[in-house]
């Protein structure tokens, strides 16, 4: 229906010169933030204000909308939502206050993927109609609620998918994929950094989200492919997380579930829920605000070709439940018969669902403002009520950097981290001060039981994401999981820094005298950016092998430290790094993970692979993962432009292979290891394929490698937690297997591998025998080089810092 208006305001459609949602067309960032603020300066309803920069600079805009009285008294609104979310130490008549008083705070967070353009032309309409529309439900979402918008999650992204699109729009490239991951370092992956907060638009909103307003539900506009349903909305379908509290799954049930009604009694179609996307999970941007008592509500619409119409029949549409027919069902009640599919109607979708639940929320304020308020006091009460009565960070952590970053993530995203202030017993040990406490009864316990307890997923059905992430095994980091009422005098920190007063780090360092050599802990992820430094600064470093100081890098070493067993490291080695023209998610994040710890390397396109001489540029050569296809055979001529089609086969194969066999290093991650192995005929077979694998199973899980013995390996812990994600495993082959495969018979040593039994530490797998003992970290000699094949990818999603360390040493290090 036409809403009522105030002309004063101007409309998206005026602003831009066309609707929104125009086929064809598509708004890039300077016009998305040129109409938020056209629209806060002429609306009195409307703030507009920028947060921070993006990766690359832009403003991080956030877009608040209510009615003038409301906005008069935003603060106070703010402390009511605070309340709310923490009950704690509140009267009666404080608690009574915050909920009469208070407004429901919904967060709408579209485009956090850019090439789900839609939402950002939806957001624009949506800003609109909430600040001028007198229709329902706009004007009583105004007065009964504080609607946020961020006009995208990813504005970095916004830019580089429209000028793409536009640029080869009307052409046969139109809808194209990127040459680039649109968010600089993750591409996709963004929506995979809730809880560990590597990139700056996630620290953003989640500043926002648990340290300024508090808000109770928060919708996440996204779109997927187009084969099955036009519109998911919740519930999610099983399993479900234990930690999630019940009312908060309740609630996202009724909103999705109304939603359905509304959307099929407007004429929608092809709405389906409980299909996809599971409530198990931890990470995502819907997930991980469900664990801080939000409602989380995640809408996903079927794509166009980016802003190009699409046409589908009837036939070439699936059952969205699996069914061998399209058919209606209960979760899939309507379903679309086909046509035309275009992004305006993906905006029509989105904005019908946004009016469903601003009706649903504006209806009963008090309601869903209650319902956050008891979903708070259940996960303080459950710390009070048993075990877990919360964790430790015990003092005996070498690894100071990664514990940085775990207090770090955990006080980020609203979490109370105590130290204690002298030695206290629990669960029958003594723990000495300086412990790190986090107590299991706060508001965001719940959260915290979720990324420190081990992940058991329920067999039988298959997982969205992945199926373990127990934060501290992927960091390195040792925690106690305390099951008994205790006893602590602490102290509350507000940095990581004041956390870590207590925690001494490697021991060993603090038996040095002042005359002895500068030397660094290698089991400390901080020292390898030191060690960079000091190797950029000309100065060689020896890592030391054997013996009590095994691992340790001393720099300026004496004749006698000159003696012992140890590596010398005379110079910073010049790392390349392979990134093709496919936006790669995994050369992202190793890219994030080299310049975080400010290790210098340099991009090598396939072209420059293929004009082979590598070993004037670089000594060391990193292949993040990607298939053999995608290696070989790069971008097909009729889905990139000709100068960026293509892969390395056969020139570029050929002067990998020289580089090797000149001296170089060649360090390749995942799926990239079995590229290498054909390449260079190494005896090895990948035990995750193949007829022994058949019902083999292991979907993003952590499970446990074994370290081996070498020189490489010193001052490595006996166990590693690792993340398996796709990953390999690989057997040496006899001597008949390898005239059988016609594979040569280079020299290989095994670095680690996994666990020869309990093998799975948090997560799922099924029949691990297929890769229990198998190696996944292999060195090989090949010519005067030297090959590092990784079977995972030891830089996963940039979570697994405890095995950062393998990653460094390879690049670093010449093995002896």
């Amino acid at each position: 229906p036409n809403s009522v208006v105030s002309p004063a305001v101007l409309s998206p459609e005026a602003f831009l010169g066309r609707p929104v949602g125009t086929d064809f067309e598509l708004a890039d960032w300077e016009q998305v933030s040129g109409y938020y603020r056209k629209l806060a300066n002429a609306s009195p309803r409307v703030q507009l204000s920028s947060v921070g920069e993006t990766t690359e600079g832009r403003d991080f805009l956030v877009a608040v909308i209510s009615d003038e009285a409301n906005l008069s008294r935003i603060d106070e609104i703010k402390a009511h939502a605070k309340t709310i979310a923490d009950p704690r130490g509140k009267t009666p008549d404080e608690l009574r206050d915050a909920v009469q008083d208070g407004k429901v705070i919904l967060f709408v967070t579209p485009t956090m993927h850019s090439t789900e353009v839609a939402a950002t032309e939806m957001g624009m309409q949506l800003a609109w109609l909430l600040a001028t529309s007198e229709e329902e439900p706009w004007k009583s979402a105004r007065e009964q609620m504080v609607v946020v918008i961020t006009p995208s999650l990813n504005p970095d992204g916004v830019d580089h998918v429209v000028h793409w699109y536009r640029e080869h729009v009307g052409t046969n490239l139109e809808g194209s994929s990127l040459d680039r991951l649109y968010q600089f370092y993750t591409g996709h992956d963004n929506n995979r950094d809730w809880f560990m907060l590597t990139q700056v638009e996630t620290r953003h909103l989640t500043r926002l989200l648990y340290h300024e307003w508090f808000p109770q539900v928060l919708w996440d506009v996204h779109q997927q492919g187009n084969a099955t349903e036009r519109f998911f909305v919740p519930p999610y379908r099983d399993p479900l997380n234990p930690n999630l509290d019940p009312g908060i799954v309740a609630g996202i049930n009724v909103i999705g579930t109304r939603a359905v009604m509304d959307m099929t009694r407007d004429g929608f179609s092809g709405i389906a829920t409980g299909v996809s996307y599971d409530n198990w999970w931890n990470g995502g941007n819907r997930s991980v605000p469900a664990r801080h008592n939000i409602i989380g509500i995640l809408t996903e619409a079927a794509s166009a070709k980016h802003a190009s119409p699409i046409f589908q029949t009837e036939a070439s549409l699936r059952d969205p439940l699996g069914s061998s027919r399209y058919q209606p069902s209960n979760q899939f009640i309507r379903p679309w018969r086909g046509g035309w599919w275009r992004v305006s109607d993906i905006v029509d979708y989105e904005l019908a669902f946004a009016r469903s639940l601003l009706g649903s929320l504006s209806r009963e304020p008090e309601y869903w403002l209650t319902n956050a308020m008891q979903a708070a006091q259940r996960s303080i009460d459950a710390g009070q009520a048993g075990g877990p009565r919360g964790w430790l960070v015990t003092t005996d952590n070498r690894d100071l950097g990664a514990t940085r970053r775990l207090i770090d993530v955990l006080l980020a995203s609203g979490v109370e981290v105590h130290v204690a202030e002298e030695e206290f017993e629990a669960d029958g040990r003594n723990h000495p001060a300086g412990t790190i406490v986090i107590w299991r009864d706060q508001p965001y316990g719940g959260y915290v039981k979720d990324l420190f307890e081990l992940q058991d997923f329920p067999p039988g059905t298959s997982p969205y994401d992945v199926t373990g992430w127990t934060l501290p095994l992927l960091l390195g980091v040792r925690r106690v999981e305390i099951t008994r009422d205790f006893t602590a005098t602490t102290t509350s920190v507000n940095t990581p820094e004041e956390a870590l007063r207590g925690l001494p780090g490697d021991v060993r360092l603090t038996e040095l005298g002042e005359d002895d050599p500068i030397t660094l802990s290698s089991a400390d992820s901080d020292s390898w950016t030191v060690a960079v430094k000091t190797l950029q600064d000309g100065k060689p470093l020896r890592f030391l092998t054997e013996g009590s100081a095994a691992g340790l890098l001393v720099v300026d070493a004496a004749e006698d430290d000159e003696q012992r067993a140890s590596i010398k490291i005379n110079s910073l080695p010049r790392i390349g790094v392979h990134a093709a023209w496919s936006a790669n998610m995994d050369e992202g994040w190793l890219r994030w993970v080299l310049d975080r710890f400010e290790i210098p390397f340099e991009i090598i396109r396939n072209e420059t692979i293929r004009d082979g001489d590598l070993n004037d540029l670089v000594d060391v050569l990193i292949m993040p993962s990607a298939t053999s296809t995608s290696i070989n055979r790069g971008r097909s001529p009729s889905s990139a432009p000709a100068v960026i089609s293509g892969g390395l086969d056969p020139e570029g194969s050929l002067a990998v292979q020289s580089f090797v066999r000149n001296g170089g290093r060649l360090i390749t991650l995942g799926s990239s290891s079995g590229w290498a192995i054909d390449l260079f005929q190494l005896p090895l077979e990948d035990v995750t394929s193949g007829a022994g694998a058949r019902g083999f199973s292991c979907p993003g899980s952590v499970l446990r490698g074994v370290v081996h013995s070498h020189p490489l390996t010193a001052g490595l812990p006996d166990d590693l937690a690792l993340f398996f994600s796709g990953s390999s495993g690989w057997k040496r082959m006899g001597e008949s297997d390898r005239k059988a495969a016609v594979r040569g018979d280079h020299s290989t040593t095994s670095l680690l591998s996994y666990a020869p039994n309990r093998l799975l530490l948090s997560g799922y797998i099924a029949k691990p025998e297929t890769i229990e003992a198998s190696d996944c970290w292999v060195m090989a000699d090949v010519g005067k080089g030297q090959i590092h094949l990784f079977g995972f990818r030891p830089h996963y999603r940039a979570w697994s810092q405890a095995t950062f360390h393998l990653l460094f040493r390879a690049m670093l290090m010449e093995a002896p």
